[in-house]
């Protein structure tokens, strides 16, 4: 089908295409005092859009073209502008890529001119945050591939969790192979390839889209890894996530102002720390642990830019504290499930019981003979630890565990899995369920937050808003779907009201129920509140429910 739009202009129609192979234009940079210059005429290369333009609209078949603009557009591989702080360095600011014109203009300028002002923007703007590129996706080759998908994208029918085929592969964990050997679904997240379900053998391995995230090729299988992981045990591949290593005398005193929370005082301790606004917003999510004479920090695969930046900006220039982004020198395999003890026993001598390694705790140790840092946390609330291990021997760890596994029913599975579990124990995600746009007590956060320890960022804020109360509260939503669950950015609705929104939401296959979380106006939020989902043009009747609805009182957390 021919890709275009047409309008009125003054007294006759601009038609303008959007064209399959559009060449790319100042791959190398944009020449030395270009301005607003126009390229060379080049209608040929349109003429089967024009000709189809004429069938659809007859007039413009005869009227003859008047004039011919052909110009750069400013695109970037996922479509949306960036703006923000340019990564790496301090106080330089971008707006640009902005493909659709003035559109965004008086938006982005007022957010950008918040964020420079007053230190971060009013609402989330992580979906055009300039960070959210990795250095694999700032290459000549993957931004040129990308580039052309999306401008050739522009009319086509756009499906949620799309998984498009331009520059794949661009960045894998050292498994990859088999991974693809086991039928896994790749997706690709901050330019890692990563499984996000693994096909029956024999099944093509790919998504059979649909409007919002109906239940399509995928659910039954993604079913059966939540049944394996809560039943026995399973094997998760989180290489992609974000490692910091700091460091020096500092690091104790800078970790402390940085986030609410406080550090983990023992040798192996684990928290959940935040790194907030100056509004109590969440800017960052981090796993510290006290590793020796360091901290080990560990955050969403995604804001690899992002936190180092958060990290970077309230470094010492001192030289008290050494920040080390060791994201490609570690992998990470997460064994988790009830049997996940019995696996791990039979590939090292370590002492795994409850006495010798307590939950949110962390150990060096040997597995199949690599050494490694095993973390016993998890994103899924089983029994499980998370195995920190040098990347060039992740084959063999791999190895390894699917051998150790094959007695206990080891299954593989992927983020689709790993995101029905995590919200049948409403853990929040960073990126959706916690952002700028709202505190972390709104996001019903406040153990991880210490008031009586000393300054940190968004301290006075948070202070405030204890005594007068917090305008957005954080639910739990158990809905009557159909064949479509909520996925985040639905409207929720009381008694025909708007009174706020999802952040996400799947089915949770362990509980049998559609599950969503979102904020919604203070004063709605008591269990057994009824509400109503928008999906898909229905308002689907949904109930706020007890946190957790999975094991809400953590005891295969602390199995």
């Amino acid at each position: 089908d021919a890709s275009y739009y047409m309008r009125q202009e003054a007294d006759g129609l601009i038609l303008g295409p959007y064209e399959k192979g559009a060449p790319c234009w100042a791959l190398d940079g944009v020449p030395e005092g270009f301005g607003q210059e126009l390229l060379p005429p080049d209608l040929e290369r349109l003429e089967p859009h024009i000709i189809a333009a004429g069938e659809r609209v007859s007039i413009f078949e005869t009227a003859g073209i008047k004039d011919h603009i052909n110009g750069p557009i400013a695109y970037t591989p996922d479509g949306n502008p960036m703006v923000g702080p340019a990564w790496g360095l301090r106080n330089f600011w971008l707006s640009e890529g902005h493909s659709f014109g003035i559109t965004a203009a008086g938006g982005s300028g007022r957010h950008l001119a918040e964020w420079i002002v007053e230190g971060s923007p009013s609402i989330d703007m992580n979906g055009v945050d300039p960070r959210r590129f990795s250095a694999t996706q700032s290459t000549r080759d993957f931004i040129k591939a990308k580039n052309e998908e999306c401008y050739e994208h522009v009319f086509v029918i756009h499906y949620d969790f799309e998984e498009r085929t331009a520059a794949r592969q661009a960045k894998t964990s050292q498994i990859y192979d088999r991974q693809k050997t086991l039928n896994a679904a790749f997706g690709q997240r901050y330019g890692w390839e990563r499984p996000n379900w693994f096909a029956p053998q024999g099944s093509e391995p790919f998504n059979e889209y649909s409007f919002h995230p109906r239940r399509t090729n995928w659910f039954e299988t993604v079913g059966e890894e939540v049944r394996a992981v809560r039943e026995k045990v399973g094997l998760l591949d989180l290489t992609p996530f974000t490692k910091h290593e700091i460091s020096g005398p500092g690091a104790e005193d800078y970790l402390n102002k940085m986030i609410a929370n406080r550090l983990p005082t023992k040798q192996g301790g684990t928290v959940l720390g935040h790194a907030l606004t100056e509004s109590g917003g969440v800017e960052s999510e981090f796993t510290i642990t006290r590793d020796g004479d360091k901290f080990y920090a560990v955050s969403a695969g995604a804001a690899e830019r992002h936190d180092h930046d958060v990290l970077l900006r309230t470094l010492p220039r001192d030289g008290s504290v050494a920040l080390k982004n060791i994201t490609l020198e570690n992998g990470t395999l997460v064994v988790c499930g009830p049997r996940s003890r019995d696996l791990l026993n039979k590939i090292s001598e370590a002492d795994l019981s409850n006495e010798g390694f307590p939950w949110l705790t962390s150990q060096r140790i040997t597995v199949a003979g690599v050494p490694l840092m095993a973390l016993r946390v998890n994103f899924v609330g089983e029994l499980g630890w998370e195995l920190h291990h040098p990347i060039d021997q992740q084959v063999e760890l791999f190895d390894a565990i699917v051998e150790a596994g094959e007695e206990f029913g080891l299954k593989h599975f992927g983020m689709y899995a790993m995101e029905s579990m995590r919200l049948e124990k409403s853990y929040r995600m960073w990126g959706s369920d916690l952002t700028r746009e709202y505190s972390i007590l709104e996001a019903g956060l406040s153990r991880f937050v210490r008031l009586k320890k000393n300054e940190f960022v968004g301290k006075e804020a948070l202070e405030k808003q204890k005594e007068t109360g917090v305008p957005q509260e954080f639910i739990t939503l158990e809905i009557e779907a159909t064949d479509a669950d909520a996925m985040g950015s639905e409207p929720i609705f009381r008694d025909g009201t708007m009174v706020g929104r999802t952040t996400s939401g799947c089915y949770g296959h362990s509980v049998g129920k559609s599950l969503a979380l979102g904020y919604v106006n203070a004063g709605n939020s008591d269990i057994g509140t009824g509400l109503e989902i928008e999906i898909l043009g229905d308002r689907l009747p949904a109930l706020v429910i007890p946190e957790s609805p999975c094991d809400p009182e953590n005891e295969k957390l602390r199995a």
